[in-house]
């Protein structure tokens, strides 16, 4: 196997699929207008047919039939890196689409209630279109990841109280990058790498306990999931060598992977008009994040080398704090508040400007409408405050004391039917 230069090694370390606009690691902070506009703190509270990735045991609380349709946009207020070779930009992808929907069952007079849901898990990236480089070329470097997530569940009343609920989470990822894709010298060849996907499945397992009539609590559990990539195609920059554009058919990234996840909280309604939320969530990220490996063969040259990459990540798990509030302001009116706190889990040593998923702080606000005796509308902003890491990444062709910048808005809505 030919052993890759120092030169190529030094841009694709770091460049594999962890490079998501995300909030808690690779994973948004909630699912669904209500859970967003709460902070995330939903385990306990799971009132939506999306608590299928939150905590299934909440679809058993639902009559009849509900419906709800998701549409988010995020957008970039200062997502932008900065180094020691004069570059100081911000992203030009700085509109970030997610989107899901949710549909629930549970049959007259059964304890018993299914459904399902699909809805972005995580996902989007960062494109820089004209970086400097250590190699006197001006270039893109880009990374755009997606991650969806399919879960059908089913959950049940077992009695005084209590509901438990399970979702088998079927996940599939994909993945374009560009790592100065012009760029071409003895020591380095740029790459553009496209159509890389798989798949990973898990289940999601959840229980919420009516402890009294003021106060639920709630567990949910998940464990990680693979979602190892393959059929990519990846293009390699060698025109320096002489060998122009090699295109490699058979290119296979290994190492991504989803955490495990724990998540305990409580929702206590101290009126009629309040409830009040908290969540304690652990994202194994020590686990998930540990190494990733690009293997590229099968080159259209023959005279080409296959390449073969292994990068180490080390990813630190994360505690997550989310707490939330919802105060009924008329009959028909709830209006919604929350905050989530939590550590960025790449070391310094490891960040890149497309590996940047910084954000530590989450503000959010929201209300829910009622339209009618079935359909609702429930809005929601959530503010990431700004977070600045300045590193130096030993392993990245950009100078030393790089600066990288995130603070984002995002505005979720979901229309809601219940019948």
């Amino acid at each position: 196997m030919f052993r890759i230069r120092l030169g190529q090694a030094c841009c694709l370390v770091g460049f594999l699929p962890f490079t998501a606009v995300a909030s808690n690691g690779l994973n948004l902070i909630g699912y669904g207008a209500e859970s967003v506009a709460m902070g995330g703190a939903d385990v306990a509270v799971a009132a939506d047919t999306l608590a299928l990735n939150t905590n299934p045991a909440g679809i058993a609380r639902l009559g009849g039939h509900a419906l709800d349709v998701h549409n988010a946009v995020a957008h970039a207020l200062n997502v932008s890196h900065a180094d020691s070779l004069g570059n100081d930009q911000s992203v030009s992808n700085r509109l970030v689409p997610v989107a899901g929907m949710g549909y629930v069952s549970r049959p007259m007079d059964s304890r018993c209630a299914w459904g399902v849901a699909f809805f972005g898990q995580g996902g989007a990236g960062f494109v820089y279109d004209d970086v400097k480089t250590v190699f006197g070329s001006v270039d893109e470097m880009s990374s755009l990841v997606r991650i969806g997530r399919l879960s059908p569940g089913v959950a049940c009343e077992t009695g005084g109280g209590l509901y438990l609920g399970a979702a088998l989470a079927v996940s599939r990822a994909d993945i374009r990058q560009k790592v100065f894709p012009s760029t071409s010298t003895g020591l380095f060849s740029g790459m553009d790498l496209k159509g890389a996907k798989g798949w990973g499945t898990t289940v999601k397992l959840g229980m919420l306990a009516t402890v009294s009539k003021t106060l639920t609590l709630g567990v949910s559990f998940t464990p990680k999931v693979e979602l190892p990539l393959r059929d990519g195609r990846l293009i390699s920059n060698q025109t320096a060598t002489g060998l122009g554009l090699v295109t490699y058919r058979d290119v296979k990234i290994d190492g991504l992977a989803l955490p495990t996840e724990l998540s305990i909280g409580a929702a206590w309604r101290p009126n009629d008009d309040w409830l009040l939320s908290a969540e304690l969530s652990w994202l194994d990220w020590s686990a998930a994040a540990t190494r990733s490996t690009l293997t590229a063969r099968k080159p259209d040259n023959a005279t080409a080398s296959d390449i073969k990459l292994m990068s180490t990540l080390g990813w630190r798990d994360q505690m997550v704090l989310a707490l939330g509030a919802a105060w009924n302001l008329k009959a028909r009116t709830v209006l919604y508040a929350g905050l989530n706190l939590a550590r960025n889990p790449i070391p310094s040593s490891h960040l890149t400007p497309i590996l940047a998923p910084i954000g530590e702080r989450h503000w959010t606000v929201g209300f829910k409408r009622a339209l009618g005796s079935e359909w609702s509308l429930t809005f929601a902003t959530e503010y990431q405050v700004r977070n600045t890491v300045t590193y130096t990444n030993p392993e990245f062709p950009l100078g030393l004391d790089a600066t990288a910048r995130n603070e984002c808005v995002a505005m979720h809505v979901v229309l809601g039917r219940r019948w």
